[in-house]
Order: C-alpha cells, then structure tokens, then sequence
C-alpha cells in the first residue's frame, strides 16, 4: 500500500535508524572493497531507501528520468501530491546540500506550484572507518530548513556573484544565526525579494509573487 511520508518517517524511528550499523561496500570480480569516500552517499543512500521501501511492502513511484525532481511519488496517481525529495549530509559537518537550483526553482514554482509542499526526508549520517550510521532525521517542509544569509533573503550558493543553488540553514542547531521560515508563504516572499535583488532575475520577476498566488490558488485552491 502507499503510505504518507510521515508513515515512512515513524516507521523509520520504530525500526531504530539511529541506533543500527552497517558498511557500504563494492563487490566486482570476486573483489570486495568497504567505501569511505562520501561524495556518492547520498545516491546510494536513496537506492537502500528504496529497497527498504520495496521490503516494507510500501509502494511507490519514480518519474522515467531519475534525475527529474521528485526522487518518490507516495500517490498511487497523482504527480501532484506527496512528492518526496532524500537528502543526506555528513552529520559532523553543516547541512550544505543542494535543495534546489535557484533559478529553475523560481520558474517550476509558476508551472507546478504544489512543489511547494513536498516532503524533505532528512538524513545526518556519519562515516567512519567504512562504518556507516545514521545519526538523526527529519521529515521537513522547504520553508522549514531554509532561511535568510548575509547576502540574500534565502540562502543560496553563490559564485563569483552568480546565485547557484538553494542551500539549507542550520534548522538543527540553537546557535544557527538565521532561523527558518515560519511559513509556506514567508518563504515564497523571500523568493521573490532574492530574485529582484538579485541582479540577473530582477528586471524579469517584478511580479513573479503574484503570478505564484494565482498559479497556487488554481492548482491547489488554497490561498497564500
């Protein structure tokens, strides 16, 4: 049966994913190697999720191309509701995963409004000497792992003055100096604040929030 992402997130803690150990590990050619390097975790990661998943008797979908956003579909139909996303980061490091790129978040949200409200699945792993572990998770909406930066109203990755991705705050952390947003619409509004200040979108989004509005209203029936 297809179960809520706060089924998958109680049924995760009653299975103890903090207090469990495993290795991940290579096997080609009758070699077997345990891996220690992190940058293909969070892919890997998403595959276990998967299997799980598949073992719990839990079903889902995935859209053709694996790349497009969202990683799960938890509705038997629709593409338009319980979207879920996987996210991983080193647990004795900041959160510094990409949530979205900046720019064709922004355009998708006129497009596909319910974006909004998926579902963030959050795991802070650690590593060590080819032991893998889960040191804590989180089931979270956008708004509620992002916030403003020095630079711009919600926090993103910028090179060289070019705005990249959107990155998460320290949501975790009581000591974090920006806290997250406090709701859907603080965080659509800083959006549109970060895009006009931002010189390459702000001739062109003057009225990117109200197009939202609209776009959310028709697609949901839900006002911001």
């Amino acid at each position: 049966m297809f179960f809520t992402a706060n089924e998958i997130y109680d049924l995760l803690i009653k299975e103890k994913i903090t207090s469990s150990q495993g290795t991940i590990s290579f096997d080609f050619l009758g070699i077997s190697v345990d891996i220690n390097a992190k940058d293909a975790i969070g892919h890997l990661f998403q595959e276990w999720l998967a299997a799980w998943m598949r073992s719990k008797k839990i079903k889902f979908r995935t859209l053709k191309n694996t790349q497009e956003f969202p990683d799960f579909l938890l509705d038997e139909i629709s593409d338009q509701k319980s979207l879920l996303e996987v996210k991983t980061f080193d647990c004795n490091r900041s959160a510094n995963f990409d949530v979205a790129n900046f720019e064709a978040y922004c355009r998708s949200l006129l497009f596909s409004p319910y974006r909004l409200d998926t579902d963030y699945l959050i795991f802070a792993y650690e590593l060590i000497d080819s032991k893998f572990s889960i040191n804590n998770l989180w089931l979270k909406k956008i708004w509620e792992i992002t916030g403003a930066s020095q630079d711009y109203p919600v926090k993103c990755q910028v090179k060289q003055n070019v705005i990249y991705n959107i990155r998460p705050i320290s949501w975790y952390s009581s000591r974090a100096k920006f806290s997250p947003f406090n709701n859907k619409y603080d965080f659509v509004e800083a959006l549109s604040q970060t895009l006009r200040k931002y010189p390459k979108t702000s001739i062109d989004n003057t009225e990117w929030l109200d197009l939202f509005k609209q776009s959310y209203f028709e697609h949901t029936g839900e006002s911001l």
